[in-house]
């Protein structure tokens, strides 16, 4: 039951920032994980969860509360065609699995970022998948430690990035999946490479990031991707300390070595403010924070805006993006 005190978070946070934390959990089953609740619970410690930590921004300030970490929880079984998982899987080792027994489903899972618990909770998407389309069912537990168990048909997946688990403080230790049996592994890999090919090209791996930044809005107004919009604004290669805004996705934000956790908050409100400025569009944050905001941050960060769409600048954006589109495909 590994508990560890004093722990440096920026030794598990992708993005390689974080101050020290009172205590760090890493349950390996569903007892473990009630147990530090309830220690949490009785300590009337601040929680927050971290998985792979892939959409996250980990802050450096001190937390003086406890984490959890489900790297230890990766079990996998097969039943007929299910797959019986632990929310700490990366995306990547289950597609590997799912490959060696040819059950298909989650190849555009390949090189995806992050756990599978993280995964079920934003509904991730790409490459044409949806982790929607294979999930059967969710176990776990509440805060409080109270088991609870959630069917693909209990309305838990609203729409792309939007779960019942995002509001609920529903903690996922494990996913029943309902894959196709019988694959041709052959064809599976083929469009795992791809995806993996794909990710290198736009840089996905250079740095440590957290994945996009913003939101995606696609609104009638808008309809181009964050990352399009970004770019118009001309983010691209925008520097403050040892952050940088990728030269190959304008969505992405890397530590190039040692950055503060304040230098990336800066850096994305200026991205924000660049769109702002161009096209009227107030972008949402799809990066998660954890730790302790101060407060003038904090406001800023949070800051609501109404829409004042620059309609003759979005029009000439959605051509381009149309025009690229094209060319490409």
């Amino acid at each position: 039951m590994p508990r560890y005190s004093n722990f440096s978070l920026k030794e598990i946070s992708n993005y390689q920032t974080g101050g020290r934390c009172t205590c760090l959990f890493e349950p390996a089953s569903l007892a473990e994980l009630q147990d530090h609740l309830l220690e949490i619970q009785t300590k009337q410690w601040p929680l927050f969860l971290l998985g792979g930590g892939t959409n996250s921004l980990v802050l450096d300030t001190p937390w003086e509360g406890a984490v959890i970490s489900f790297r230890q929880l990766k079990r996998m079984a097969i039943v007929g065609d299910r797959v019986f998982c632990g929310a700490g899987l990366s995306n990547s080792e289950l597609c590997a699995f799912a490959l060696e027994n040819k059950l298909a489903g989650l190849e555009w899972m390949n090189r995806l970022p992050g756990q599978l618990g993280g995964t079920v909770r934003m509904n991730a998407r790409c490459y044409g998948g949806e982790i929607s389309q294979v999930v059967a069912s969710v176990r776990g537990v509440s805060r409080q430690g109270v088991e609870k168990f959630y069917t693909s048909q209990d309305g838990i997946f609203r729409g792309y990035k939007d779960t019942i688990f995002m509001s609920n403080d529903f903690l996922i230790t494990e996913v029943e999946l309902k894959l196709l049996p019988g694959a041709d592994p052959a064809v599976m890999l083929e469009k795992m490479q791809f995806c993996e090919k794909d990710r290198e090209s736009k840089g996905h791996f250079q740095y440590p990031s957290c994945g996009c930044v913003f939101k995606n809005n696609y609104s009638a107004e808008v309809s181009v991707s964050s990352g399009v919009l970004l770019e118009q604004a001309g983010v691209k290669g925008l520097r403050r300390g040892n952050t940088v805004v990728s030269s190959k996705h304008a969505n992405f934000i890397y530590n190039t070595g040692g950055a503060h956790s304040n230098e990336i908050l800066e850096l994305a409100m200026e991205m924000r403010e660049r769109v702002w400025d161009s096209f009227g569009v107030w972008l949402e944050f799809e990066m998660e924070l954890l730790g302790n905001l101060a407060e003038d941050l904090q406001e800023r960060l949070y800051e609501k805006r109404q829409a004042a769409f620059k309609h003759e600048k979005l029009a000439q954006v959605r051509s381009q993006f149309q025009t690229r589109l094209k060319e490409k495909y």
